[in-house]
Order: C-alpha cells, then structure tokens, then sequence
C-alpha cells in the first residue's frame, strides 16, 4: 500500500526561482504555477482527445471513399 504525501503548501521548484521571496510570495506564486500548469495540462488532454476523434474521422472517410471506389461505376 503506497501511503500518499501531502502536496507542499510551497513547490521547491519555486522557493529555487524566487530565493529571496517571503513565504506568502512563494505561496501565491506556487498557486499561480499549479493554475498555469493545470490550463497546460487540459489543453494537452482536450488536443490528445480531438487527435483520437480526428483518427476516427478520417478512417471513416477513407472507408467511404474505397467502398465508392469499388463500386461499379453507372
């Protein structure tokens, strides 16, 4: 069983970028990065989601253009 670690109140990436900030400045700007990175992170699934819909999209026209292709021509 993997016991789960709270998540820091201050990211370390941050408190290295801003040494000199105060511990409210390093809080905000942590709040700051999660929001940044989440926005990042949807945009990322929602285009991962479209590639998928876009595959299937595309299949189903290929799939159409060969059953016209072989059909006798009129």
């Amino acid at each position: 069983m993997q016991i789960e670690k709270p998540i820091p109140e201050i990211a370390e990436v941050v408190r290295r970028w801003m040494p000199t900030a105060s511990d409210e400045e390093l809080k905000e700007a942590t709040i700051n990065l999660r929001a940044y990175l989440s926005v990042h992170y949807r945009i990322f699934l929602r285009r991962e989601a479209e590639k998928g819909k876009k595959a299937a999209f595309d299949e189903s026209i290929a799939d159409d253009r060969v059953e016209n292709n072989n059909q006798p021509h009129t």
